[in-house]
């Protein structure tokens, strides 16, 4: 707009109006008053041309009103999107914030709880987690020793974590760079490797079970058996049997011919 503005500035339209020169009262002498004075136009084309200039210009100035008057509407116009726009964030970040304010406040109630809960334990919690950093260093030492550096200095455990990270992003970087192809024909193996290790342990732990359960029946058997005490267990006698006699029928000589005269 600017840039309109300034060529519609610079391409405005110069009119060149000859004026006549103004006359010089004071260098006139004194006449009387039945004199005629000497009229400022003195052919009336310099009057129309004078009109001519002004129309013109009062056109060019139009022209320039209405066309600030487009781009104030134009302004107008953006803004009151604008301001639509802004409104709806607006109101969008006030909820966000409520929504936020709402969490806060249900966290702060959890962390109250479990502060109280903590005050409650805290002499017990702390021996565990005392213990349980202490394990946790030793296995993070334990795999810093693994991957090649050297804790004879005793670094402590988030130095070692930080190096161990910094050492991951390598890998995967290079890792990255690797044919895909390769990479997973290794993961299968090593995936292979783990599943044998893994089944390897759970051997080797049902062998120390079974070992350990072996050991508790051998000294089992070997301890003397226990001796009883009290009245000695009288176990009930057996009522005897009865002996159930079959009685066998023979038929006689016509029972057997009606028999085989009726089938």
């Amino acid at each position: 707009r600017r840039k309109r503005r300034a060529d519609r500035d610079g391409g405005a339209p110069t009119i060149n109006v000859v004026y006549p020169p103004a006359p010089d009262f004071d260098a006139e002498p004194l006449t009387d008053s039945g004199e005629e004075m000497p009229m400022y136009f003195t052919r009336p084309q310099q009057l129309l041309d004078v009109f001519i200039a002004l129309e013109e210009q009062n056109l060019f100035l139009i022209q320039n009103s209405q066309e600030t008057e487009q781009a104030l509407e134009d302004l107008k116009t953006s803004y009151r999107e604008t301001r639509k726009k802004m409104d709806k964030k607006t109101t969008a970040l006030e909820e966000n914030i409520q929504a936020l304010k709402g969490q806060i406040a249900s966290e702060e109630g959890k962390k109250v709880q479990l502060a109280k809960r903590v005050a409650k334990s805290a002499g017990h919690t702390q021996e565990k987690q005392e213990k349980l950093l202490l394990s946790l260093g030793d296995k993070v030492k334990e795999v810093y020793q693994r991957c090649g550096f050297d804790s004879s200095s005793n670094p402590s455990t988030l130095f070692m974590l930080s190096d161990l990270e910094a050492q991951l992003e390598d890998l995967l970087t290079s890792l990255e760079l690797m044919p895909e192809d390769y990479v997973k024909a290794v993961e299968k193996q090593k995936d292979k490797k783990r599943r044998e290790a893994k089944r390897a342990e759970q051997k080797e732990l049902q062998k120390a079970l079974q070992d350990k359960k072996n050991k508790i029946a051998i000294l089992r058997s070997m301890q003397p058996p226990p001796k009883r005490v009290g009245r000695q267990v009288m176990y009930r006698s057996q009522p005897p049997r009865r002996k159930v006699k079959m009685e066998t029928k023979t038929e006689t000589q016509e029972e057997l011919d009606e028999i085989k005269f009726f089938t």
